[in-house]
């Protein structure tokens, strides 16, 4: 099995001349950048996960006084990003990762699944340091994984753990549903409080409606949402679930074609044990 090929000269300056172009300040002094093709720096930190079964593109050391403060890594996959995102939360979790959720973060619900800031953000206490993930599913139905390893900023996120106060109640209820490969998503909203809390989005795409319900329904049966009861054809597919959360929530998929190549789906979750207060709304109404 023969290894990679010898680096020519030029290859060799236009690499120095990324890292030296990728440098930047940093907190404590300046930093350097280093680019790795298809591999990891060899003093990449233990507690940096990487997924195993994806192909590395490459990755960039960030090092201030010789140590690495930050790892940038791009992979790539076939696997639909739901799938790896469930599989690497496992793994994270494993080896003392934990989720960090940001003070006041928008509630879950139907995703575009493009690179519109981080997929998820985890810290490690144990290590101080943080990761954030973003993925999406590209053009060919290829997977496109990027992860930013830091160092930095790390102690700062997680003496502010808690956030600056209490949530509505419910607001974490709907997980993230990301559409299938090849399949635009439009958001077109989420809104909630009293009790209830909706997601909209519209998609382009002739899929049949039962594969798409079915799609995301296993998101949601992965999120240990509880299926009771459900039908599709070729023009509605709908499905109603258990919530295993305190309260007696109960939630509610549907799928419609109402014109050729449109999708219109709709996720809720609501509780029939009481009213409650507060809220939180916003809009969606292009493409990205």
């Amino acid at each position: 099995m023969s290894g990679p090929a010898p680096e020519t000269e030029r290859e060799r300056r236009l690499r120095e001349l990324a890292g030296r172009l990728l440098a930047q300040p940093g907190p404590h002094g300046p930093t350097t950048a280093e680019l790795f093709l298809a591999e990891l720096p060899p003093d990449a930190p233990p507690d940096l996960i990487v997924p195993k079964d994806l192909d590395l593109f490459g990755s960039l050391a960030r090092r201030g006084d010789g140590q690495i403060t930050g790892v940038e890594v791009i992979l790539e996959g076939t696997q639909p990003v739901a799938d790896f995102l469930l599989a690497y939360e496992r793994d994270l979790n494993s080896h003392g990762w934990r989720r960090w959720e940001q003070p006041h973060r928008r509630p879950g619900g139907f995703d575009g699944g493009f690179f519109m800031g981080p997929t998820a953000v985890f810290v490690n206490e144990a290590a101080v340091s943080a990761l954030w993930i973003a993925a999406r599913q590209a053009e060919g139905g290829r997977m496109q994984v990027g992860l930013r390893y830091d160092r930095e900023n790390a102690a700062n996120m997680m003496s502010n753990m808690s956030g600056p106060g209490p949530e509505p109640p419910g607001w974490d209820m709907l997980p993230e549903l990301r559409p299938p490969p090849r399949v635009k998503l439009q958001p077109q909203g989420s809104s909630g409080g009293g009790g209830r809390w909706t997601s909209e989005a519209r998609a382009q795409t002739e899929m049949p409606v039962p594969e798409m319900e079915a799609h995301f329904a296993k998101q949601l049966a992965a999120a240990g949402w509880r299926r009771i009861a459900g039908a599709a054809d070729d023009t509605v597919g709908w499905s109603s679930w258990e919530v295993p959360k305190p309260g007696n929530w109960l939630g509610f998929l549907l799928i419609l074609s109402p014109f050729p190549g449109w999708r219109a789906l709709l996720v809720r979750v609501e509780t029939f044990g009481g009213r409650a207060s507060g809220g939180w709304s916003s809009s969606v109404s292009t493409f990205r």
